[in-house]
């Protein structure tokens, strides 16, 4: 049997988009199945599983749910919702013959296909050609592998030949990664390492990645931009890991200051601590904001110690009360974890990150005494804690990240 490629749209405006898709997946020797995501009128073209299979996923009766609808007792952004959620059912129940999936959108499908699409494992193809793509897309993709391409053209009122053009690439883009695909490999022999960075803690990542694998073992890097440290909580819970090297915890600003543009959408530093894997953590990056430009630095923060790091990224360094607040949050993960805790953490007394050396623009010693002072009150008897007279990216703390590591894993 071949392969099969889910096809995920609003038929009632966007039939004839999903048809052509479907037309060029089957000619290419691969099934295809087109998934109604539509909330108010018909299709315009027959989907093979109806707006009504979709809610019946969900054990919804589908003619109270477009009634309420359409007299406005069910808001639209919790009907599209509740669309994403019941495709994402269908897609499970295909899960062994599924090669990938589609979707089309603009807002509303966008919406729709990423949530159902957000249920699949990692490594599944998923692509969704839309009109919001030139937007902010971090809603729609969170930490899945969805790729995201701009439409160009409305994707309504039947294909044209810009629309023709892109939906092609689209779909030739999707037929290369299903009859390439070979699966995430999960050999449990190999002994792969979680690591966490931010650039402005890559010194340390450098030196412990290059040990690492001068150990045997796999290191993999997440980007602690919310994102990133998402997609690796994701990945431990599945066992996929042996140990974690948590050193860039700069996500846990975001998880307390919602502000943060880096907040993650999974609570982190949680699921190594509850389920007993090894874990070494340093408190990169912890002490400052991420914003976008500039202009985008909300009012309050305006006047303190702030870093230009590119036209699109600015750092603010917390206040101390806010670092404080911080560290209550990375304590607190200590205390809510119901395991035998398997971690140590590595204090650095001389900087968490490249910005917070002397003379750097985001250096504030004494605040980052105060963290470290709560830390080692609060954590005292429950996990290991060592300090070193050095900034995070020194010798001085690999070399102590790398010895605690070894002497956690008995190597």
């Amino acid at each position: 049997m071949s392969k099969l490629v889910a096809i995920l749209a609003t038929l009632d405006t966007k039939g004839p988009e999903a048809l052509f898709l479907k037309e060029l997946i089957i000619s290419a020797g691969l099934d295809a199945l087109i998934i109604d995501l539509s909330i108010l009128n018909e299709p315009l073209v027959k989907p093979d599983v109806s707006r009504d299979d979709v809610l019946r996923e969900l054990s919804l009766d589908p003619r109270e749910f477009l009634s309420k609808v359409r007299d406005g007792r069910l808001r639209r952004d919790e009907a599209i919702r509740l669309m994403g959620l019941g495709a994402g059912k269908i897609l499970v129940k295909f899960i062994k013959d599924l090669g990938g999936v589609i979707g089309i959108g603009g807002n509303q499908g966008t919406a729709a296909a990423s949530i159902a699409m957000k249920v699949l494992p990692i490594g599944i193809p998923k692509i969704i050609v839309s009109t919001v793509a030139s937007g902010n897309i971090r809603p729609y993709v969170e930490y899945k592998d969805i790729m995201i391409m701009f439409s160009v053209a409305d994707l309504e009122f039947g294909p044209n030949t810009i629309s023709k053009l892109v939906l092609t690439n689209a779909v030739n883009a999707m037929i290369g990664m299903v009859k390439g695909f070979k699966g995430l490999d999960i050999d449990r022999n190999v002994k792969r390492i979680a690591v966490t960075t931010l650039g402005s803690t890559g010194g340390l990542t450098r030196q412990c990645v290059n040990h690492l694998k001068k150990l045997g073992f796999e290191p993999i890097v997440f980007h602690a931009s919310g994102a990133g440290g998402s997609a690796m909580e994701e990945l431990i819970e599945a066992g996929f890991f042996t140990a974690v090297l948590d050193l860039n915890l700069h996500e846990l600003v975001g998880e307390v200051i919602p502000d943060d543009i880096y907040k993650p959408m999974k609570s982190r530093l949680v699921n190594a601590l509850r389920m007993e894997i090894p874990v070494i953590i340093t408190p990169g990056s912890i002490n400052y904001l991420v914003f976008g430009p500039p202009d985008t630095i909300p009012p309050k923060y305006l006047g303190r110690k702030t870093h230009y790091h590119n036209p699109y990224n600015t750092n603010v360094r917390l206040s101390r009360e806010e670092l404080l607040r911080v560290a209550e949050n990375l304590c607190s993960k200590f205390y809510n974890s119901r395991g035998r805790v398997r971690a140590k953490i590595v204090l650095p007394l001389g900087g968490f990150s490249v910005l917070d050396m002397p003379g750097g623009p985001l250096y504030e010693p004494n605040d980052d005494v105060e963290f470290i002072n709560y830390v080692v009150r609060s954590l005292s008897g429950l996990t290991e804690v060592s300090k070193v007279n050095a900034n995070i990216n020194s010798s001085e703390v690999a070399y102590e990240v790398l010895t605690s590591f070894k002497s956690i894993l008995n190597i």
